[in-house]
């Protein structure tokens, strides 16, 4: 096998165990009300009343299984359809394999508890579930997909609390994974169930598939960042779907937000490096065609403040004459701790920075606070976030709906299913709101997309978005389809610049953009 193939195959590998995290306790949660086994050709709202369910989150469910082929979905006028393909008969045997991890499922694990520091060092379930995966599995060469989604149920959370906590540092430096912050409870259970699954060899060096999955740890940190989600699939399915709503202000209970951070900064590296593009670019203009400065709303820690501002200064015409023309910088964002941690960030930069305080779904109100505040006008500045505008606030359309969505999506407003033709609405009004300040220098964003299930279980472990899908429809937020992204923007007067547009992972399969949005 070339290395261009095990590439290929270690990034399906990854992919595959992605999958497994979200589709695991989606599964089995239907299977508990024998959904699938004794699953009958129907519409959403027929099988949603048949089970008891909940509407808006058995769409997005159900969706799940189409991305892998064990179901197809069609639409018409808003209402879903699903109906059994040939891989449904695999139900039954699904579920047989995945009930091995069912009790990890049904209980709250602290993963923390196998790192050396941690007091409470008992957790039984986690320790049989691990012993029991790896009486069945240890001797098994050969995995078909079912089986490496368990492995990667298994496998995800445990990597990530190893590589949050520098296990996986200085790898290639070393050659070998560092233990010695490992709880001596779990050590031996650890090491076997990295060998078992092909992370390191029996004298604990790790593989070609170790080094790669181990260097790319951060991919799991988002989808496991989620697991109080998942942990919760019966009550957002058919019981108490408001059991993970939190007050504002208060520690989020559908997420782990710092490792979601954690998984999202080293996931997105890649896309960044064609921000980095389009702002050198844009600030190697005349200086008379130059956005005064730039806003990052949506700003988190600061630090692509930080990179945007050190881009600028080292690498743009308009970094070596930031005397005469300075730069305007803002950070805002929805939540005063990560306001406070950019205002930490850009104090030991020694960058001239502002924030403030900012609502994706309400720009008047940031563009009257900046004036009052700063004196600086929101459309001067070159409008910038990534991953966001998918996480707005649901509001229902003022405007009467008049266009048909051809969206596959499955969205969901607080336990309230949405018409795909209303979620589309929604986007367009969302950009009309924000159109008269991104005229001069437009939006320079970064976003997540759906695909079409049909395209996603054609290409399964070539992409992520079978747990995007999960992650973003069990927590009401609103990827849609990248042409249709495009095309509601084309509605409001916004268009990509044609030079700066690109695609991953294809043009074909586009489930992330980025763009810099301008007049059209």
């Amino acid at each position: 096998m070339t290395t261009k193939e095990k590439k290929v195959l270690f990034l399906s590998n990854l992919f595959i165990h992605l999958d497994g995290i979200v589709l695991i306790p989606t599964i089995l949660e239907l299977e508990k009300k024998q959904i699938l086994s004794n699953f009958t050709d129907s519409n959403l709202t027929t099988l949603s009343i048949k089970h008891n369910a909940n509407k808006g989150y058995l769409n997005v469910a159900l969706r799940l299984l189409c991305s892998q082929g064990l179901l197809k979905q069609t639409i018409t006028n808003d209402e879903v359809y699903y109906t059994k393909t040939p891989k449904s008969s695999d139900f039954i045997r699904i579920n047989k394999t995945y009930n091995l991890l069912q009790k990890l499922y049904d209980t709250k694990i602290d993963y923390s508890v196998i790192i050396n520091n941690n007091k409470s060092i008992h957790q039984p379930i986690l320790i049989n579930t691990i012993t029991d995966y790896l009486k069945k599995y240890s001797q098994k060469q050969e995995l078909n997909t079912y089986e490496r989604h368990l492995e990667g149920a298994v496998l995800g959370p445990i990597l990530v609390e190893l590589g949050q906590n520098g296990c996986f540092e200085r790898l290639e430096e070393k050659k070998k994974i560092l233990l010695e912050k490992v709880h001596p409870n779990y050590k031996k259970l650890i090491i076997d169930l990295l060998i078992c699954t092909q992370i390191i060899d029996t004298n604990h060096i790790p593989t070609g598939f170790g080094f790669f999955i181990l260097k790319r740890v951060t991919s799991y940190g988002v989808t496991v960042s989620y697991l109080p989600t998942y942990k919760n699939i019966k009550n957002l399915l058919f019981g108490n779907y408001k059991i993970l709503w939190n007050e504002p202000g208060t520690i989020e209970k559908h997420v782990d937000r710092s490792m979601n951070v954690w998984g999202s900064g080293g996931a997105h590296n890649t896309y960044f490096k064609k921000i980095d593009k389009i702002i050198i670019d844009l600030f190697n203009l005349p200086i008379k065609d130059q956005p005064k400065g730039f806003i990052d709303i949506g700003c988190g820690n600061g630090k692509l403040i930080e990179h945007i501002f050190d881009l600028i200064y080292y690498k743009t015409k308009r970094g070596k004459v930031l005397e005469e023309f300075p730069l305007f910088i803002v950070g805002s964002d929805f939540n005063y701790k990560a306001l406070d941690a950019t205002n930490e960030t850009i104090k030991k930069a020694d960058i001239w920075a502002k924030t403030a305080f900012g609502d994706i779904s309400n720009p008047d109100s940031l563009a009257r606070r900046l004036k009052k505040e700063y004196k600086i006008n929101l459309e001067d500045l070159l409008n910038i976030r990534s991953f966001l505008d998918h996480n707005r606030i649901f509001t229902i359309p003022k405007e009467t709906i008049i266009q048909k969505s051809f969206s596959t999506g499955a969205f969901v407003a607080k336990g309230e299913k949405i018409d795909n033709s209303t979620l589309q609405q929604n986007l367009k009004e969302h950009f009309e709101k924000w159109y008269p300040y991104l005229i001069k220098y437009g939006l320079l964003i970064v976003e997540l997309h759906t695909i079409n299930p049909t395209i996603a279980a054609d290409n399964i472990g070539k992409t992520a978005i079978t747990a995007y899908d999960a992650s973003h429809g069990f927590s009401d937020q609103y990827i849609i389809e990248y042409n249709l992204f495009l095309e509601t923007a084309f509605k409001v007067g916004l268009k990509p610049d044609p030079i700066h547009e690109y695609t991953f992972p294809s043009k074909e399969i586009p489930i992330v953009s980025i763009n810099r949005l301008i007049k059209s």
